[in-house]
């Protein structure tokens, strides 16, 4: 009986003096394999930045619009430079032009778009106008130049159109001199349009 109570005795120190395994986490449960969760991108395309001024158009019938653009204008020899994206087409060449804008014509008539070239030359209050079409690779243009007084243009005139009576022609408009007695300077500058034959 004494055998037993000091085996009892010292189980119960050898018990006593291992502590019990703790648990590593404080909280929750054992840690698991961490995932990276990755955020979903969204791509978005970026657009072309086009030159200042540029214009898209169907320039060449049934294939990709492509962008003119004005790249230079040299003032000292009076020269603008049309070029056009990726050169998919040649460049034109304005003598005797200090500045330029460019827009787009549609007509039903025509196969694709055109090029209108608002110019400005030397007479300040004067803009000229040149009309180009895209044809066979190589740069026409559809009539010749013509120009028109600043105090005759407005914001809804289009300088130029085909003639509704005739396709073969274009309506376009041209400023003239007249002497008025009525106006304080003397003179005045009338619009006046005139029909003309497209050019081949």
């Amino acid at each position: 009986m004494k055998h037993l109570f000091r085996i009892g005795i010292c189980l119960l120190f050898l018990n006593c003096g291992t502590p019990p395994q703790k648990n590593k986490n404080v909280i929750g449960n054992d840690p698991t394999e961490e995932t990276e969760v990755e955020d979903e991108v969204e791509v978005v395309p970026i657009k072309p930045v086009l030159p200042k001024g540029a214009v898209t158009a169907n320039y060449e019938a049934g294939n990709v619009p492509f962008y003119a653009f004005v790249e230079k204008i040299d003032k000292r020899n009076g020269l603008a430079i049309i070029s056009f994206e990726s050169n998919k087409a040649p460049t034109i060449k304005i003598p005797k032009t200090y500045g330029a804008n460019l827009s787009m014509l549609r007509f039903p008539e025509f196969e694709s778009d055109l090029l209108l070239v608002t110019a400005k030359i030397k007479d300040p209050v004067f803009n000229k106008y040149y009309l180009y079409q895209l044809k066979n690779g190589q740069w026409s243009m559809v009539v010749n130049s013509f120009a028109i007084h600043k105090d005759n243009m407005s914001d809804t005139l289009v300088p130029i159109r085909v003639d509704p009576e005739n396709p073969n022609y274009m309506l376009r408009y041209y400023s003239v001199f007249d002497l008025d007695e009525t106006s304080d300077l003397g003179y005045t500058w009338r619009l006046l349009s005139e029909r003309i034959p497209i050019n081949d």
